[in-house]
């Protein structure tokens, strides 16, 4: 019987106590405030919260709610002004939906291109080169699987110049790990071979 307008302050503002009410716990319930707020038409914060959402079930194997709450979190997005803040947001809930993706409707769908090849756009716009690894992880993971070595090489490279560039351990081990994993299929044994005891020489099993 409430007016839209009652019906939507009336979220809004159930969603801002509670949100104050848990404090640095609201991560708790992020996907009731998520609720509050799209309904209180507070687009930022559900944005927010549906991506912890996201995270919580992807933390427990809940692929198909962790896809709702990305989806319907990238929808919000588009109501929003088109700023670096969006794009970093968008970025954030792109990398988080592809291992949902991956992990439902298989590492060589044409969903997990899309989303990778996205993100890989906003990082080039954003200058966002950190955050650029996984998204290369990901192409490269819908790549080898489709035998498409050649795109999958390339991509080992531009991870193995991102970690040269950064001088970061971690990074190397990837790099060299698909490249060992590329260039054996393609009959590269020797280069396989060094790219892979490269990544074994990094590997810290603690």
């Amino acid at each position: 019987r409430l007016t839209p307008h009652r019906r939507m302050r009336l979220h809004q503002r159930i969603g801002e106590r509670e949100e104050l009410g848990y404090g640095q716990q609201a991560q708790e319930i992020a996907a009731e405030l998520a609720l509050h707020f799209t309904q209180g038409r507070d687009y930022r914060k559900a944005i927010r919260y549906l991506h912890h959402a996201a995270q919580t079930a992807l933390a427990r194997s809940a692929n198909m709610e962790a896809i709702d709450h990305l989806t319907t979190g990238l929808a919000l997005l588009k109501t929003l002004p088109d700023t670096p803040e969006r794009a970093q947001q968008e970025l954030e809930l792109q990398i988080t939906l592809g291992p949902a993706l991956m992990a439902t409707r298989g590492y060589a769908a044409p969903e997990v291109e899309h989303t990778y090849a996205r993100a890989r756009e906003l990082c080039q716009q954003e200058d966002e080169t950190a955050r650029l690894v996984p998204v290369l992880l990901g192409l490269w993971r819908f790549d080898i699987v489709r035998s498409e070595l050649r795109t999958a090489r390339d991509l080992g490279e531009q991870l193995l110049a991102i970690a040269q560039r950064a001088q970061d351990p971690a990074i190397f081990l990837e790099a060299h790990l698909i490249l060992g994993a590329t260039f054996l299929p393609l009959g590269e044994l020797v280069l396989a071979r060094e790219h892979l005891e490269k990544s074994l020489a990094l590997y810290d099993p603690q």
